[in-house]
């Protein structure tokens, strides 16, 4: 078999894996030729991979991340029974040999997943690193904690938009897109992936069972506001969402991000907002009780030229 081989049958029978780690969810998102896999092990033994996605930009050959794909890096297999000296040098051994692996590129970056929490045989490799943050609620056990951990001025957002706003499910993401359109189109911003593309990612995972859309409504039907939630067995993830630039204070988001958290509680462990480094943006998830976590951005410029621009 061959390392993608490999990894499908791997994540085939280790659902733990997270998500954006997954074959499925890399077959989902680039194109076969755009993406592959750096593997440890054997074909009955996957002791550590890292998926990576490849493209062109300008002259110049990238390793990064797909689109709505918010974490990547390597996910190694740990034997049992480890200490933590053993565990660091496994590490370390599984680091290095996967990053031999790597293609020569110009560039590389990737965000890695939370629960990789050291990346000093990267460092060692001559890469660099910036800290990130996301925020998670660990607990979703019990929703009236979930509740009362809110912010007050969350609280008063969800009454008010529940007062006059309707949560309905949502069966097409093109209403999601059409108002993150809009709203960047208010930011003077692009969206990096297409109409198609994201509702590829809805449909294919829909038919996993692995992803829910809701739509907000107004008395008189019309779309609001839309978010889409992404899991795996571990946690659910916010994938996208949008609020008409007309209606920002209608409470639409709050709502909508309330609902999705009380679903998470029926099919994962935990929830994350996927963070931002925009500052109302990590205002407004910070706002639900989540705890801040950090994550890495590691990057490596191997072009002079790239360097140099």
């Amino acid at each position: 078999m061959n390392n993608k081989e490999i990894l499908k049958a791997w994540c085939d029978s280790h659902p733990e894996i997270p998500l954006f780690l997954q074959y499925d969810w890399m077959q989902i998102v680039a194109k076969p030729e755009q993406w592959d896999v750096a593997i440890v092990g054997t074909d009955s033994e996957v002791q550590a991979f890292l998926p990576y996605f490849k493209k062109r930009k300008l002259q110049f050959e990238i390793i990064t991340v797909p689109p709505l794909t918010p974490y990547m890096g390597p996910w190694i297999h740990y034997p049992e029974g480890q200490k933590e000296a053993t565990r660091l040098s496994f590490e370390k051994k599984m680091m290095e040999q996967l990053i031999a692996q790597l293609p020569k590129t110009d560039k590389f970056t990737q965000y890695f997943h939370p629960e990789i929490t050291n990346w000093l045989p990267f460092y060692w490799n001559g890469f660099e690193q910036s800290t990130r943050y996301t925020y998670i609620i660990d607990d979703l056990s019990d929703a009236d904690v979930l509740y009362q951990n809110l912010q007050g001025n969350i609280r008063r957002e969800i009454t008010k938009a529940q007062k006059v706003l309707t949560i309905t499910e949502c069966e097409n993401v093109k209403i999601l897109h059409n108002l993150k359109l809009k709203d960047f189109a208010v930011k003077r911003q692009e969206i990096n992936y297409s109409e198609a593309y994201f509702s590829n990612i809805y449909k294919k995972l829909k038919a996993k069972d692995a992803c829910k859309a809701w739509l907000a409504s107004d008395a008189k039907g019309n779309p609001i506001a839309s978010l889409l939630l992404v899991w795996d067995d571990e946690s659910a993830y916010y994938l996208a969402g949008a609020v008409d630039p007309k209606n920002k204070n209608t409470g639409a988001m709050s709502l909508l991000m309330w609902t999705a958290i009380l679903f998470s509680s029926s099919v994962s462990n935990a929830f994350n907002f996927e963070g931002s480094m925009i500052e109302p943006v990590e205002r407004f998830f910070r706002s639900f009780g989540a705890k801040q976590t950090p994550y890495f951005e590691i990057r490596k410029t191997d072009s002079k030229l790239l360097k140099f621009l």
